[in-house]
């Protein structure tokens, strides 16, 4: 048969079920913190990435268009050339 002595003992070894519940919340708020966390980190890294991405093609469009520009005047001066013989 157990005692009222041996319930003092078993509540200071196992937790009760308020303490567990109360666990289960501190526990759920954390892991929903850290979920936030991760998912700030994404958007951040994604706005990021996006940035550089378009910074990256704003200098690829200058840079095809002075190629461009220096095409156009190759071709010009070799029809230049060509038409003067």
């Amino acid at each position: 048969m157990i005692t009222d002595s041996d319930i003092k003992k078993m509540k200071k070894v196992f937790a009760t079920k308020v303490e567990l519940k109360a666990e289960a919340g501190v526990l759920d708020k954390k892991i929903d913190g850290s979920i936030q966390e991760v998912l700030n980190f994404i958007v951040e890294t994604k706005n990021d990435i996006m940035k550089e991405l378009n910074d990256f093609r704003q200098e690829m469009r200058d840079i095809n268009r002075n190629y461009q520009s220096t095409l156009n005047n190759h071709e010009a001066r070799i029809t230049h050339l060509e038409f003067n013989k």
